[in-house]
């Protein structure tokens, strides 16, 4: 008898732990394609995720509910998504998916990829008080005037000769952001650093962006078998010879302290390390930022500069009404143009914006939800990773008309912003997980443009193709390297 009430027992439990799922409100989900076992929807992301889960997003719809191996995933590839993502429920999505690259070759001290925690918030404090400043990017004007220069005088040298412009304008952002972040110029005449040092500098830093924008093993998977991804022996030896070059940029930047006049961020950064000892200990968080700035602040502002000239090239009625808005703003002098004709040029400005909508260097936002939440009426998992696709966002036929035409003319007028407030465009993110360098990457496009387009006359390479087809590596350049010929303006 005492056993057959165990067995009852027993399977009115059973019983309760099959229909339970069934007892509670079920919370509904976004539509998702069909997965396969262990890689779950991995397997539809081809070399150009941002154009793949695109092509999702038109079958299911602007939500879409995915897993990546073992991860629970959302996509969002509509404004009125993103906002409420972005904005509404800003804290909850303010989380980062584990990335293999941030365990190792920034130590969690990056501040791009670091969770919401202290370290974050500190970090961020310091930026936007201290290294983002209107006062602090004007101590820096100089400088940005200085590359400038060069990079005029570069092509004036080069009159009437091909130019490869993503090498052109690459040496020009990498040698203001790195002027402003630690003194040091690496390429081009008057550089402070050897020819050895500045490419193991360039080939360390190109080599982590690439693997950064990659997906590996030990993201896709729980904490406790991350161990089995083998591309950690691969980025420990990046990790390795990123420790040399940061270590030798911090001894001679301690050495030669005295004989600079005006601060530059790592100054800033090194005396308000809190977490290390201002000597040895601060690597892990210096190298996490220097690499950040440098990185994200030469490729991205190169990348949005090379497809605006190839823009142009190809739309050579906008080139012709840009420079002619130039001429009669700054007039046909020789003079530089300067920051403080930007804000007058509003033919260039809706140009920037268009080439932002069209060709966002970094096409995917990606979070991560700390809590649930529900967006457009479909309930959002804690942990799951959250992609914002910010080039589906900008080709969308509901917010833009001929979404796939260069057209200027859409902004004119118009007081749409990529500052994160607007999100239609959003090419910088939003909320609190804005990029920090907005501000200075904009200046840094803005200005390179308008000298490039205000000194110069552009055409065609006879016999080269001037399509749009993209890479696919680290930030989204244009598949060719840019070559152009460019011939000084007679004034």
């Amino acid at each position: 008898m005492e056993f057959l009430v165990y067995v009852l027992l027993g399977s009115v439990f059973l019983f309760y732990l099959l229909v339970r799922p069934f007892l509670q409100p079920r919370k509904l989900l976004p539509p998702s394609p069909r997965g396969l076992p262990l890689i779950g929807h991995l397997h539809l992301l081809g070399r150009q995720p941002h154009i793949s889960l695109q092509e999702l997003s038109n079958k299911f719809g602007d939500i879409v509910c995915l897993r990546l191996g073992l991860v629970p995933a959302i996509l969002i590839s509509s404004s009125a998504a993103a906002r409420e993502a972005l904005k509404t429920h800003d804290q909850t999505f303010s989380g980062r998916p584990y990335f293999l690259l941030g365990d190792y070759v920034y130590s969690s001290k990056s501040m791009v990829l670091s969770p919401p925690n202290e370290h974050w918030r500190r970090m961020k404090k310091l930026f936007n008080a201290e290294l983002f400043t209107a006062n602090r990017l004007a101590s820096f004007l100089e400088v940005r005037r200085e590359e400038l220069a060069s990079m005029v005088s570069f092509l004036i040298d080069n009159q009437s000769r091909v130019v490869n412009v993503r090498e052109l304008v690459r040496s020009y952002t990498f040698n203001t952001i790195t002027r402003i972040v630690m003194s040091k110029r690496f390429f081009g005449e008057k550089n402070t650093v050897n020819e050895e040092e500045a490419m193991e500098f360039m080939e360390v830093m190109e080599e982590i962006i690439k693997f950064g924008f990659a997906f590996h093993i030990s993201e896709l998977v729980p904490a406790w078998v991350r161990w089995i991804d083998w591309k950690i022996p691969a980025v420990k030896r990046i990790a390795a010879r990123e420790n040399i070059v940061i270590q030798k940029i911090l001894d001679e930047h301690r050495k030669t302290k005295s004989s600079r006049g005006t601060k530059d961020f790592l100054d800033i950064l090194l005396e308000n390390d809190t977490e290390g000892d201002g000597g040895g200990n601060d690597l892990d968080n210096a190298r996490g930022t220097i690499m950040e700035l440098v990185g994200a602040g030469t490729y991205t502002t190169a990348c949005v500069i090379e497809w605006v000239i190839l823009e142009l090239l190809r739309n050579p009625d906008v080139l012709e009404k840009a420079q002619h808005e130039l001429e009669s703003i700054v007039g046909q002098t020789n003079r530089l143009v300067e920051e403080s004709d930007i804000e007058h040029l509003t033919y260039l400005q809706a140009i920037v914006k268009e080439t932002f909508r069209l060709h966002p260097p970094a096409p995917l936002l990606l979070r991560m939800s700390t809590q649930e939440c529900v967006i457009s009426n479909y309930h959002i998992p804690k942990g799951a990773n959250t992609f914002v696709n910010v080039y589906a966002i900008g080709r969308d036929p509901g917010l833009w008309e001929n979404p796939m035409e260069f057209s200027p003319e859409r902004f004119v007028g118009s007081s749409m912003d990529v500052r994160g407030q607007d999100f239609e465009l959003i090419p910088f993110g939003a909320g609190r997980r804005t990029c920090a360098g907005l501000t200075l990457g904009l200046k840094v496009v803005q200005i390179g443009l308008a000298n490039l387009l205000h000194g110069f006359d552009w055409s065609c390479v006879a016999g080269r193709d001037y399509d749009v087809a993209e890479s696919s590596v680290s930030v989204i350049w244009p598949k060719k390297p840019l070559e152009a010929m460019v011939t000084p303006k007679s004034r």
